[in-house]
This record gives structure tokens, sequence and C-alpha cells, in this order.
């Protein structure tokens, strides 16, 4: 079925089940016909194209998102070669970055990354699934992967042209399947963003003089239907003796969309512009600029999309959606698109598939469909003022009080809608960076960063507080925008957030030309038209395991695993000790997560150049029962490189703490209701601090492996092969004398064999 031509509208896809059918069907019960027992498109099942579907994760409070744009991250082909080992966060990457670029001519990089493809694909991103994984990401979000008009160079994935097959720039079904099902082979999931609010430029305006207008003025109306003209793959009007045109980026597919009242037709007004439930508000009506806005209003039309949509989820075995423009509908269509989802999934046993939605605007947009939309919507990205405060707040701008008054129940003894969802813990993705920077500088964190690990802090502030974190790619790599240390570039453009990490030598071709015969037809590149890599370069990627913000990531990831306070607990942010402050901009900042007696502490150093001491107040109740110990410290290798350009000087280095994992914490007391640590971090640093029983649950998961330089939070599988294989007779003698030696021995579990059965 993967291999044949995709249908061209819902009854062929019908009919191309019933072809299944008839050569290999189904058994059925006493009784029951096979539309009675398994009724359109739930005949995508089990016994057509896969044996069982993926159970959605026991709770999404548990996974690590990864957002990221297929056009832009992997090819499959990077050279390790190629590697690009530094970054623009530091004098010393800045000159070796330089070096990359000399005799090149890359003015036209910024140029290449707006309007062009870069090559990224399915298979690349397949490619990396070990790299993600070592992240420690347990759920991919990608960008849409359906076809786009092929004139309009929406390499975004925005703007669809056929909603019941892939872009060729992108891959193939079959490549979209294979991802999925080896996603699902380690563990992890895949969220596939989708749009039902718009497509791409699949019709034109065309007025009685013959004026053609691609975004008219809005009208509060529709442009009479004589000035509607679909577009062929050639961007030019179809003639109307061809029927609409056929060929395979023709108009639009399904062919049940193939009508005007299909779409709404009121030309490009304000996309902010009415009121949030305001049902013809001009913010619903309009289209987006060239992408056109399907008419909701019609069921037919609205019909179309869902069943399309469960094509998608059957075909493919996906576990979520991220549900773009979501406030550019109304409350019942937008009900009625997620309604209609979670039932027919329900019916696939995925009984947690998970909705997410973009509600662009702000605060208020988010609270409202959120609640609006109730149990049919998981989730809201948080986008608005909340990603400004946490990105600001982890480079030390802002005091630590307006993100965590973020969570606030209440403001001023006034109920905090806002507030109330983000303390569910699993209603809302916390976001530091993204593709658009709806709210704030398009300029990914990276960009004029003090250090080259200054993200450290952001990633602390995503794992570790209330909500689902969601990565960006590349946060790990410090893709900065193209903008080095020291610039004054301001952030204006959303393809300054779109790097391309496998670092392509050349663009892809425009049109026809770069769609080719498969994603590794040559002739599609694009010889004269530069890369959008890494860094501002081209031909070099950036795919480094041992980058600074790669090994922090990763090892904090493995934190969140091994402590389930950290995922499920209550959040409480501590003030400094001896005061009622939560400390200035740049200060050391805390909070903790409780979960029953288990307490976990996080401390960071936002101050990107400085080291800074603190004191923190512990939960009273917990610290005069139980003992703290280090969980985890992002700067216990203490490696020079990686405070290039920061007040830390050689000496100061070396006196430091180290905060090995499962040393003892000392804890000061003053009677029975005041407790507190000292702690001494190092620039954009992040401390860990666990009670005894939060060790001791944690130890049931993962095991601490102690090196010559380093402590290593690993899982048991690792620890047992490392352990089992290793031929490091020193490295081997310090994990058993560590463990002998560990006033937390009685909690270290050591390794056994699985009971066979």
């Amino acid at each position: 079925m993967l291999r044949r031509p995709a249908p061209r509208s819902l009854e062929e896809a019908r009919q191309l089940v019933a072809g299944l059918r008839a050569t290999n069907p189904a058994p059925t019960k006493a009784g029951m016909t096979v539309d009675d027992r398994m009724p359109w498109p739930f005949a995508f099942g089990p016994s057509h194209i896969r044996n069982w579907y993926t159970p959605s994760p026991g709770d999404w409070r548990d996974e690590v998102f990864y957002f990221l744009l297929v056009d832009r991250f992997s090819d499959a082909h990077e050279d390790p070669a190629k590697l690009i080992g530094n970054d623009l966060t530091t004098a010393t990457g800045r000159e070796c970055i330089a070096r990359l670029s000399e005799g090149h001519d890359w003015s036209g990089w910024e140029e290449s990354g707006h309007e062009r493809y870069q090559g990224g694909t399915l298979r690349g991103v397949l490619s990396k699934l070990d790299y993600l994984k070592g992240l420690g990401v347990t759920t991919i979000w990608l960008s849409p992967v359906l076809q786009q008009c092929v004139t309009s160079e929406s390499y975004h994935g925005y703007g669809i042209q056929n909603f019941l097959d892939v872009d060729p720039h992108f891959g193939t079904r079959a490549d979209l399947c294979l991802l999925v099902a080896e996603a699902h082979n380690r563990s992890m999931r895949v969220i596939l963003d989708v749009i039902f609010n718009h497509t791409g430029m699949v019709f034109t305006y065309v007025h009685p003089d013959g004026k053609r207008e691609d975004t008219p003025p809005y009208t509060s109306g529709s442009y009479d239907e004589a000035t509607f003209k679909p577009l062929g793959e050639d961007g030019q009007p179809l003639d109307p003796q061809q029927g609409g045109g056929f060929r395979r980026f023709d108009y639009i597919y399904p062919l049940e969309l193939r009508s005007s009242a299909s779409f709404v037709r009121a030309g490009t007004g304000n996309l902010g512009e009415g009121k949030v439930f305001d049902t013809v508000a001009e913010h619903k009506r309009t289209d987006f600029l060239s992408l056109r806005k399907l008419n909701l209003y019609n069921k037919e039309t609205l019909d179309t999309i869902i069943e399309s949509y469960k094509w998608l989820i059957a075909l493919s075995d996906v576990d979520g959606l991220r549900i773009d423009t979501f406030k550019h509908t109304t409350p019942e269509q937008a009900t009625t698109f997620t309604s209609a989802l979670k039932e027919f999934t329900e019916r696939i046993r995925k009984h947690a598939f998970f909705l997410v939605a973009e509600c662009a605007g702000g605060d208020e947009w988010q609270i409202n469909y959120s609640t609006v939309v109730g149990r049919w919507l998981d989730a809201v990205l948080d986008i608005g003022e909340q990603r400004c405060n946490e990105e600001r707040l982890a480079k030390g701008i802002v005091d630590p009080m307006p993100y965590f008054s973020g969570y606030n129940n209440l403001t001023n003894n006034t109920l905090n809608p806002i507030g109330c969802l983000r303390n569910f813990g699993y209603r809302h993705l916390n976001v530091v960076n993204d593709h658009d920077h709806v709210c704030g500088p398009k300029l990914r964190f990276a960009a004029n960063a003090c250090n080259n690990h200054q993200y450290t802090v952001a990633a602390a502030l995503q794992l570790f507080t209330l909500g689902i974190p969601c990565l960006y790619y590349g946060c790990e790599q410090n893709l900065a925008s193209g903008v080095a240390g020291g610039d004054s570039q301001p952030g204006n453009a959303d393809w300054l957030l779109r790097e391309a990490m496998f670092g392509p030598s050349h663009a892809i071709k425009r049109g026809l030309g770069g769609v080719g015969a498969n994603t590794e037809d040559p002739s599609r590149i694009d010889d004269g038209v530069v890369g959008f890599g890494p860094h501002h370069t081209s031909g070099f990627h950036a795919f480094n395991t041992d980058s600074p913000v790669y090994e922090r990531i990763a090892a904090l990831s493995l934190v969140r695993a091994s402590f389930k306070a950290l995922r499920r607990g209550r959040q409480y942010p501590r003030v400094h000790f001896g005061t009622d402050s939560l400390g200035s901009p740049g200060d050391l900042f805390c909070w903790t997560r409780v979960l029953g007696e288990e307490e976990v502490l996080i401390v960071c150093n936002p101050h990107g150049m400085n080291t800074q001491t603190g004191r923190f107040n512990l939960d009273a109740d917990v610290a005069k029962k139980q003992n703290y110990c280090v969980a985890w410290y992002t700067g216990c290798a203490k490696q020079a490189a990686d405070y290039e350009g920061t007040s830390v000087t050689e000496e100061l280095l070396k006196n430091a703490p180290t905060y090995k994992a499962l040393t003892p914490v000392p804890v000061s007391r003053k009677g029975d209701r005041e407790f507190w640590v000292e702690v001494t971090l190092l620039p954009s640093e992040v401390l860990v601090i666990s009670s005894a029983r939060a060790i001791y649950f944690a130890k049931k998961k993962h095991y601490f492996l102690q090196h010559a330089d380093r402590t290593q939070l690993c899982s048991y599988g690792a620890f047992k092969k490392w352990f089992e294989n290793s031929t490091d007779a020193v490295a081997l003698d310090l994990f058993r004398s560590f463990v002998s030696a560990s006033p937390w021995a009685a909690f270290v579990e050591k390794p056994r064999e699985k009971a066979k059965r």
C-alpha cells in the first residue's frame, strides 16, 4: 500500500482499503460484517497495515519533547570530518568558524534560509534517533510533513496542498511509517504537526478585469466565486477545461476539497483583530497572507479534514498531534476536530493520544481555548509571556518572581486561571525557543550568550519545573541564529530561528526542479545557492555529542527520569535564607519539588560570568527527618574551556566545589523549623540536591558510576554492560571503593541477573 500512488480522494482511500480486504480478508466474528466490526477509516487497523497500534504513554509528564523542522535537521549524510566542534559563544569558537568560512561568500546565507528548502528528510531524522535518545529525548515533534504547494517553497510545512501524502522533499509515506516504527522500537514517541485551519496557496483571486491578486484586502463577506481561480503546479490558474487539473501538484487533494465552498475567500486581514470567542472575527476568517483559510463553517469541509487526519494517524501509528493556529478556529470547530480525533484514537487503543495546540496571543488565548475545548485538548504550548520570562531568567536578566508567579493559582486574592492551568503539570508544554517566537525577539537563546553552556539553566527550568519540557532542535549545540557574541543584530525574522543543523553545502532548487526522483536525487541541488548551515557556515554540521550543552542536558534529563518528584511533585520557589526574596536579577535562585517524603532541590546560577554563593531554605518537615546529598552538579567536570570569557580564573576553578554525586550536603539549622543549605556554583551551572528517600527510589532505576574525573549517572542496562565488559581496572576499583566508602552504600543496588521465567 505504501508503494502505491497516494489516493487522490477519500473515496479512493476507501477503495484502496476495499481492495486490500478482497485480497486479504480479515476474520470476523459470527454475525458481524467487516464494515460493522471496523468502519472506515478504522479499517487501517490490525489486519490491514499493522498487527497492532502502539499504546499511549501512561503519563505525558514523564516525556521530554524535542521539536525539529524536518527540512532543517538532517539529511542522513553528515560527514564526521565536517563536524563543527565549536560555536559562536566564545572567542575560540568564533575564530574556528571564521577559518571555515575563508574564501567563501556568505552574503546569500540568510536569503537561502529565508527562501529555500535545504534538504533535510525523514530518513535524516531516522538516522539521528540514537543521537536524540542520548540527549534524553523521549518524544519527537516533527514539523508538518504533508505535501506542500510546490511553487511556494514552504520548507516549514505549513502550506499544505495534499492532505493524503507526504511531501517528496521530505520523503515518502513509507519513510514516515519507518521513522515512527523505529522510534517506537527505542521506546520513543512521535508527534506530528498538523494544520486544519488553512492550506497552501492552492487558488488565487482574479478580478473580472483580469487582474490577479494573491493577497487582496480583507472583506467581511466573501469574494465572488468568479474571482476564485485554482492554481496548477506551475503556479498559474488552471484552464477550466482541465476540470481542475489532476497532476500531482495541481490545486488541492483530497478531491472533496475542490470547491470554492471549501474556502472562506475573505482575502488578507489582521490576524489579531477581534475578540477571542467572536465566531466571525476577522482573525477567524482571514487568509494567512498566501495561505488559504478553509471554510470550517461548512460541515463537509471540516469532516473532510478530520477524515484525512484519521487516515494519517492510522497509516503512521503516530502518538499525537500538535495543532497549528488553533485560535483562528471557533470553539465549536476546535471542539469538533479534537473530539473526533480523540474518539477515533480511543478505538485503536491509543487511550492517551496527545493533542497539544498552538494558541498564539499570550496567556488569555491559551487559557480560554484550553478551558472551552476541555478534555478533548491535552495541553497548550506556553509560548506567550511565560516563554520570555523563562528565557530572561535563565540569562540572569530578570529576577525569578515573574517566572514563578506564572504558576500562582491566585494573584492579589483573585483567581489566576493560567497559573491554575500550569499547576496541573500536564496541561502545558514548557518552551524556551521555537521556530516562530510569536512573543519576544526572533533570536535563539545562544545569541549573545556569555559562555558555551549558558543554556544549561534554561534546560533545568524546562526539565525541573511544572510542565512537559520541549527542547528546540539545536539548543544542545548552541545554534545562535548566526549571531556571534557581542553582535547587535536585531531579531526580526523567523528564518534566523531555523538554521540547518546538518550543514548543507547548497540549497535545493525551486519548484518542480527541487522534487527529483527521490530525496537522494543529486539533480535537486542548486549549486548556485549556498546552504543555510549552522553558525553562519555551509557544508559543516553540528551533531556534536561532546558539546558542553549536549552533555549537560543529557545528564539533567537522566536526573529527571531518576527522580519522580521532578516529574510529578509539588513545586515551591525557595527564598534566600533570612529574607523573603527569591533573589535579584543574576543571583542564584532555587526551587524545590516535593512528592510525599521525597524532596529535590534545584539551584541555578543564571549569571553567565561570575561564580556565586547563596543560602536557601529547606522543607522543615523533610529536613528534620532525612539527610541530603548531591544528585547531580553540571559543573562537576570543571573543564576550563567551559568558562572561557568569564571571570573564572584557573585558581578559582581549582578551588571551586566539585559536588560529586551522592556526597552528603551539610544542612544548617536554627531550631526545629529553620533549615538551610549553602552552595557555591560556577557560572551557568545547576546543582540538584535530593533527600535520602528520593535517592533511595532513584537507585531502583539508575546507577551512579564514579570515574577518575567525574561521576556518571546511567541506566541499569548501561551500568551492567559497563560493569561486565570494562577492561579499565582502575575505573572498576574506583567504583568498588566508592560504593563501599559512600554513606549511601545501602542505597546502591548491586547489578544482578534478572530472574529467569
